[in-house]
């Protein structure tokens, strides 16, 4: 089997399991039985750390690895007296995408299939053929008939509810739900791997983070607890080489994985990440070492674990790595995998790269 057919298979593994920010579960206990012979801890909100290379210095550099576990989705907010469901969102789900969609809810006994509902196009006055419905004006049709039908099959107000699990792909090029970020997940589990039995020049933490999708900072509590010097975050990036996002950005599909120089919500939280210069350079240099292409990004409108968690300690010189992604926080998005591979070998250098000596002393 080639390694991106490798690839592919457990990706569709991760991303055949439902797990929503704050209901990770599954997605631990599939992360932790894919490295039975490591030393997990899994902290009380649900962080995944996994120590390698126990370093005997007084005080060697500690590197932090991570990519969040949760997808986006929605949760049950009502329950109709019919058996309908109405909803909220839980992360960024667009609601442009809603209309029609194909829905799951694991109960964890059985997954039970449903649709967002949509007004018959028969019968759609004109001037509602054109409009996005906002999410407090949708329902969700399960089949259920009744409100005791619904609480009976165990759905209660805060289940949540998950884009339909889909998986296909043409050779490299795949498309799925929950590629954010499941191939995060995949990309540690992998550096896990081809670390098996390597010494490396500093200490190293992967880490599977909670409820980026939800508040950023689920992933708080391990970074408190590793004090990083360094950290990179996996993630995607915006591929901008559809039709549709033609000139916003030059970040393409297999030119490589991404490194983000700097992103900023722009709404709300205000978060984002300039990342450390010093870092920034390291990574390109390493990158060009190795002969592995790097694409620049700069988004407003992106970001990562990496925001609120470079504040902690005495702050901490974090950047964000990505893969091209197309149709992100979509029902399906879609991710070339030998952009991940590239990703992947990268991450093993830059580990490599990392000894006591290496400095993020700003000025």
């Amino acid at each position: 089997m080639s390694n991106i057919n490798r690839l592919k298979d457990k990706l569709q593994h991760l991303t055949s399991i439902v797990g929503l920010a704050g209901h990770e579960d599954k997605v631990i206990n599939y992360v932790k039985n894919s490295i039975p012979n490591h030393d997990v801890k899994v902290d009380n909100l649900g962080n995944v750390t996994v120590k390698l290379n126990t370093s005997k210095d007084e005080d060697p550099l500690r590197v932090m690895v991570f990519a969040h576990m949760d997808e986006l989705g929605l949760i049950v907010k009502r329950i109709e007296e019919n058996g309908f469901l109405r909803v909220e969102r839980l992360g960024g789900i667009p609601e442009k995408s809603l209309a029609g969609q194909s829905l799951v809810i694991d109960t964890g006994e059985k997954q039970w299939q449903g649709i967002i509902g949509t007004k018959s196009h028969h019968i759609t006055p004109e001037n509602e053929k054109y409009s996005v419905k906002r999410v407090n004006d949708i329902y969700a049709d399960f089949g259920f008939r009744s409100k005791k039908e619904v609480m009976d099959a165990g759905i209660r107000i805060g289940t949540p509810v998950a884009y339909s699990r889909q998986f296909f792909s043409n050779d490299s090029i795949v498309f799925s739900n929950a590629i954010d970020n499941r191939v995060g997940c995949l990309a540690l589990l992998e550096l896990i791997e081809r670390l098996e039995g390597q010494h490396l020049p500093c200490e190293l933490y992967i880490v599977f983070s909670v409820q980026e999708e939800f508040n950023l900072r689920g992933v708080l509590p391990a970074v408190r607890d590793i004090k990083p010097h360094v950290g990179i975050t996996i993630d995607l990036t915006l591929a901008t080489d559809t039709p549709d996002l033609e000139g916003v950005a030059d970040i393409q599909f297999g030119a490589g994985p991404s490194i983000a120089t700097y992103t900023f919500h722009g709404r709300g939280t205000l978060g984002g990440l300039i990342p450390n210069p010093k870092l920034v350079n390291h990574v390109r240099l390493v990158a060009s070492e190795n002969e592995i292409p790097l694409q620049d990004a700069a988004f407003i409108g992106m970001l990562t674990d990496a925001s609120f968690a470079q504040l902690e300690n005495d702050g901490i010189a974090f950047v964000d790595l990505g893969y091209p992604a197309r149709y992100t926080h979509a029902p399906v998005e879609s991710v070339d995998l030998h952009d991940v591979e590239k990703l992947i070998q990268l991450t093993e250098k830059l580990v490599h790269s990392f000894n006591k000596g290496f400095n993020v002393k700003r000025g």
